[in-house]
């Protein structure tokens, strides 16, 4: 479970669910009570550990804010995003399509399959789903590919459009 900026909330890492853990009844009601540190995702029933609640968890967090001098009581400012020439095709949003720019660091059989799908420089595709498995098109072929081969492919960043396919 990641935590979001909003309040107290957090995402399920495998379905993508955003919900508070603090109002679920397994929360509030578990036996264990002030010492239970497992979150459920109320969707999924998948489970993690509650970091922020653990003696671990807590003590890394005050570590980590020290090194990086940042006090309790200083604001953390965002830094602006900056536009880059191209992204991992892992991190396009479900319905858009994007053009492929390289494939980084492939090894040459993985390369090789991948071309043989039409996934090439200058091929056009539209990712479908990222969660649980994320699945891309190309032309009319489906094609489920591993996050860490998504990683691999850099595309150009899509317009924000999103593409609307006759079903």
């Amino acid at each position: 479970m990641s935590r979001s900026g909003r309040t107290g909330q957090v995402r399920c890492e495998l379905c993508g669910h955003r919900f508070d853990p603090a109002a679920l009844a397994c929360h509030a009601e578990c036996p264990l009570g002030a010492n239970c540190t497992l979150i459920c995702c109320p969707r999924c029933g998948y489970q993690a550990v509650d970091t922020g609640r653990t003696w671990v968890g807590r003590l890394l967090g005050r570590l980590l804010r020290r090194r990086s001098g940042l006090g309790a009581s200083e604001p953390v400012v965002p830094v602006a995003p900056r536009p880059r020439p191209t992204i991992p095709l892992s991190h396009v949003l479900p319905g858009r399509e994007v053009e492929v720019v390289a494939l980084r660091d492939l090894p040459g059989t993985s390369a090789s399959r991948l071309a043989a799908f039409g996934i090439v420089p200058g091929s056009r595709v539209e990712v479908l789903q990222r969660r649980p498995t994320p699945l891309i098109r190309i032309g009319e072929t489906e094609l489920a590919l591993g996050q860490e081969t998504l990683e691999r492919i850099e595309v150009a960043p899509p317009t924000g459009r999103r593409v609307r396919r006759a079903s």
